[in-house]
């Protein structure tokens, strides 16, 4: 079973339909768990969900190949005899104000993050602060390392991405399609001012570390991709 985590604002609802196109009614998502919310609201949520979710074991293991959507690593870890998780990460400068924005453009979805950002009326940087998303990306591996994923992916490189996927895992996924973008931005980074950069450096150290450890990864399967693609030197045709 391949289980894709999708931490928010990674090029996760590309990947998504990316996957969809390759693997059709094979692929099952799954939202609504609050993952990278903090509260005990959330936590109990995610536990109920993790219950029955987990209640489905033969069903899932028969029905589908590949789960994706918003979901801590841990409500699946385990249940299945051959898993592998796979996730992509962002830059957390980048990724943390594109959430905020992210949150800002939607105050209509039934989730406590837009309803209680839009109440408070939110800055930027009081949603930096706010301890319910601290290391929000981290907090989607629960008790896995990301030395435990069988494939890291960098939104910022997301069509090499999807050929090192394709290389590891044997599908071709197709051009690159971009989803849920933030339209006024154009596919531009968001300008990091001095007081966000400090606020992300305090806040959510964790992601920084994850990032760049995510950057290595991503070197090192795309290095080790390349080598297996290569003809290999064969004496007898010597």
């Amino acid at each position: 079973m391949l289980l894709s985590i999708h931490v928010p604002k990674t090029a996760g609802n590309s990947f998504r339909e990316a996957l969809m196109a390759s693997f059709g009614d094979r692929l099952m998502t799954d939202y609504g768990d609050w993952a990278g919310f903090n509260t005990p609201e959330a936590n109990m949520r995610r536990i109920l969900r993790e219950e029955a979710m987990r209640a489905r074991r033969d069903e899932l293991l028969n029905t589908y190949d590949v789960i994706h959507g918003h979901f801590v690593a841990d409500k699946y870890k385990g249940l299945f005899p051959d898993e592998q998780f796979i996730a992509f990460f962002r830059d957390p400068f980048q990724q943390s104000v594109a959430h905020y924005y992210f949150l800002v453009r939607n105050p209509q979805r039934e989730h406590p993050e837009e309803k209680i950002l839009h109440e408070a009326k939110m800055t930027l940087l009081e949603y930096l602060e706010w301890d319910a998303l601290r290391d929000q990306q981290s907090r989607f591996l629960g008790s896995l390392s990301i030395d435990d994923l069988a494939f890291v992916g960098l939104s910022e490189e997301y069509s090499k991405s999807l050929e090192l996927f394709g290389s590891m895992f044997g599908y071709d996924l197709g051009e690159p399609r971009f989803e849920n973008v933030n339209g006024e931005r154009n596919g531009a980074d968001y300008p990091i001012d001095a007081d966000v950069r400090a606020a992300v450096n305090k806040y959510r150290p964790a992601d920084i570390e994850l990032y760049e450890r995510a950057k290595e990864i991503f070197a090192r399967q795309s290095r080790s991709a390349r080598v297996l693609a290569r003809p290999q030197f064969s004496p007898s045709a010597a």
